[in-house]
Order: structure tokens, then sequence, then C-alpha cells
């Protein structure tokens, strides 16, 4: 909420984690499996084997740009291409010793579990949706706080 300037106070954390998890993924919605996630799970002491004073989330974002910039210089003559174009095997083969574990897997959620217990949300303005039509935007918009 600070109108999109940088905080007058800024670091970078480089050492001060000391454990934990970075869970860097993508929640597919709206199928026959309810919910798919599909992601990273880097711990930061894994991290900081594969490159020391680094962080997990650094790692998961940083060897995909670098894996992506590898491929543009081995393909000069491919112009601007757009991510669904390029190869993302070949792309993905280079990340994956940097990712740590990656999961896929449907995961049971929609966006109206535990709707009604939802204390923090306000749902009174309009109807709750029904499940009959849940993937509905309308079923994610909430009057927060």
């Amino acid at each position: 909420m600070n109108h999109y300037r940088m905080h007058s106070k800024m670091r970078v954390l480089t050492d001060e984690i000391v454990s934990g998890q970075d869970i860097l993924g993508c929640l597919l919605m709206g199928h026959d499996f309810k919910s798919w996630w599909i992601g990273s799970l880097l711990d930061i002491e894994e991290a900081r084997e594969l490159v020391p004073h680094q962080n997990a989330t650094t790692m998961q974002v940083a060897i995909s740009l670098a894996s992506a910039v590898q491929w543009i210089i081995k393909n000069p003559q491919q112009g601007v291409c757009v991510p669904d174009d390029l190869p993302h095997e070949e792309i993905l083969e280079q990340c994956w010793p940097w990712l740590g574990p990656c999961v896929s897997k449907p995961v049971d959620w929609t966006p109206l579990l535990g709707i009604e217990s939802e204390k923090h949300c306000d749902y009174e303005r309009k109807p709750s949706p029904g499940t009959d039509d849940e993937w509905q935007f309308s079923s994610f918009l909430v009057n927060s706080f």
C-alpha cells in the first residue's frame, strides 16, 4: 500500500535465513481433478549447497531465466519468442538440478471449500456462489478484511 514506491529502507536477506523451504508453483483449477498443483519444493539447505549465501527463491527464479537465456544464445536466428514457443523440455532439463524436489499432484480444493467458516471475508452483499457454478470468477471475489 505504498502506491508502487520503493520502501525507504531495504535489505536483501542472505545468510539471515536459517531454515525453511520455498514452495513455488502453480495451482491449476476447474477440471475433473478439482485442482492440480505443480511446483518446486526447495529448502534453504539444498539451495546453499548449490550456491552458497543464496536462498531458495533466488535459485528457483534465476535458473529458469538463466536456462532461457542460454537457449537464446544457442538459437540467435529464432528472433523474438514467447514462452509458449520455446522448447520447454530442453529448458527444464537444465533447470531440474537446481529446483529441488518437484511435485505434480491433484489437490482437493475448490474456491468454495470452507467458505462458510471464513470470518474475515464479507459475502453479505451477494449470495455465495453455488457448487454447480463454483469455477466462475465471482466465486473468487470477496470483500476482504
